[in-house]
């Protein structure tokens, strides 16, 4: 665990309301909550990789990192995370909260033996994890993203190598998709 003003941690089961509550504020709508509760309640759930993060006994911040596969054109499969969602409290934005839950997020991804993380998000923003362009190594989303937009990190020196293909991601994603369209 780490400790500043806030305390990062593993999400508890008594966690759900509050981390529903923070997705909402910070995405201004329920479906990245939707999104997590769905995830929660399948077998792409980790919970030492759903992390909070916690002030004087409320959640202010959330992240997680959800198992997807990278497969290729022959049906060569890769395994990976994906860092989605990640959102802090409107109110403890501009804090380190974010970037901290995603370093500490990535570590614990890294010690779980985790290889490649993907994310679709803000380069510039991503890029201080030292996240790249997932379209230089033949890495594709599912969904049509803005250039750049969708990325990926190699935990380990060489993970990339000859890793290629679309991104398959939970069930919950996709059911959460088509209820946006």
């Amino acid at each position: 665990m780490i400790t500043m003003p806030w305390t990062i941690r593993s999400e508890e089961p008594d966690d759900a309301a509050g981390i529903a509550a923070v997705l909402t504020d910070a995405f201004s709508r329920k479906d990245e909550a939707e999104l997590v509760s769905l995830i929660r309640n399948s077998g792409a759930y980790d919970p030492e990789l759903s992390l909070v993060c916690v002030e004087d006994g409320t959640i202010v911040g959330y992240v997680l990192f959800s198992p997807v596969v990278i497969r290729a054109a022959d049906c060569d499969e890769t395994p990976a995370l994906a860092l989605a969602p990640v959102a802090v409290l409107s109110q403890f934005r501009n804090q380190g909260i974010g970037t901290v839950l995603i370093e500490e997020g990535i570590h614990r991804s890294h010690q779980k033996g985790a290889k490649i993380i993907v994310v679709l998000g803000e380069p510039g923003y991503y890029r201080r994890f030292r996240f790249e362009s997932a379209k230089v190594y033949e890495i594709q989303p599912p969904w049509e993203v803005p250039e750049g937009y969708f990325m990926v990190l190699s935990l380990e020196t060489n993970a990339l190598r000859d890793v290629h293909g679309m991104v398959h991601y939970p069930e919950a994603f996709a059911r959460t998709a088509d209820t946006q369209q």
